[in-house]
């Protein structure tokens, strides 16, 4: 029997209908595809516009060493983009200078990690930070709304 053979169809026949789709694609296959769009679509841009996107894509590939993903509650992603709103600046820069004023305070002992540890049940970590989201995101508020 044909691999392609399967039970008798509703329509009578009885091979897969290679015409339908497969339902999920995986993952390698769906990025291979998108570059070859990508790549087609490029072609069709005349040279001054190719020359523009490759230096556009060297720019995004020189600032990857910058970039980082950290996981921060909706709340104070939400407070640190209206703070930037404010002072007209990259929420980015926002969250740089809060990241760095902290790396100095815990330098200079100003603030103690260890009074926020719980033990973390994870095999990575030996410990879990339980902050005060909540607590900080509320008086910040109090105090910007009397401003």
């Amino acid at each position: 029997m044909s691999p392609a053979r399967r039970g008798k169809s509703q329509d009578g026949g009885d091979f897969i209908n290679f015409g339908e789709s497969a339902g999920t694609t995986d993952p390698a296959v769906s990025a291979l595809l998108d570059q070859s769009q990508r790549r087609q679509s490029e072609q069709r841009l005349t040279r001054k516009e190719r020359e523009k996107k490759k230096k556009e894509r060297d720019k995004i590939r020189k600032r990857r060493p910058y970039h980082t993903t950290y996981d921060l509650p909706v709340e104070l992603r939400q407070r640190i983009k209206d703070i930037a709103e404010q002072h007209s600046v990259p929420a980015s820069q926002i969250a740089t200078l809060g990241l760095l004023m902290l790396v100095q305070a815990l330098d200079e002992g100003q603030v103690d990690v260890n009074a926020y540890k719980v033990p973390s049940r994870s095999p990575r970590y030996d410990w879990n930070l339980v902050l005060p989201v909540e607590e900080v995101l509320s008086t910040a508020n109090k105090r910007g709304r009397r401003k």
